[in-house]
């Protein structure tokens, strides 16, 4: 089951990211910002922007996290614990964001792919999206993410 929720679920979105994002340490360059992050600016973000959780009955299991743009939902941090992988639990997340872009009248959702994660560049080309723009972090040198869309 996805859930929307807010700042009330801050110390879950922010416990289930750590989770998920752990694994990349040391392996992305830069690293990723969610290691400076604290569940008081995860409070913050749900606060502004929203997002989501999945659950497994009482056990949260993977969440996003969202912006909404004058013509798009960006979908960001998307996150789901190595334990609860290869699950259909990120595919329940995108399913639901899709859905949520359609209820507020968007018919594009985004969202940022770093060049080193080819697993989640090809998940997320598996759901229908394309490559549309590449960018560079500041200070580096060459491409290091891409935009990808999907229209819904």
């Amino acid at each position: 089951m996805i859930k929307p929720c807010g700042r009330d679920e801050a110390h879950i979105v922010h416990t289930l990211t750590q989770s998920a994002f752990k694994h990349y340490l040391g392996l992305l360059d830069p690293p990723s910002g969610v290691v400076r992050e604290s569940a008081y600016l995860v409070r913050h973000d749900l606060e502004a922007h929203g997002g989501a959780i999945a659950w497994m009955g009482v056990v949260p299991v993977g969440c996003l996290r969202l912006e909404v743009e004058s013509d798009h939902l960006h979908v960001r941090r998307v996150a789901v614990p190595p334990e609860y992988q290869r699950k259909g639990i990120g595919i329940a997340l995108m399913e639901w964001a899709h859905g949520h872009a359609r209820t507020l009248g968007l018919r594009e959702v985004r969202l940022g792919v770093r060049l080193q994660l080819s697993g989640n560049q090809a998940f997320y080309r598996h759901l229908g999206y394309k490559v549309v723009a590449s960018h560079r972090h500041p200070a580096q040198r060459g491409v290091t993410w891409y935009d990808m869309v999907r229209t819904v």
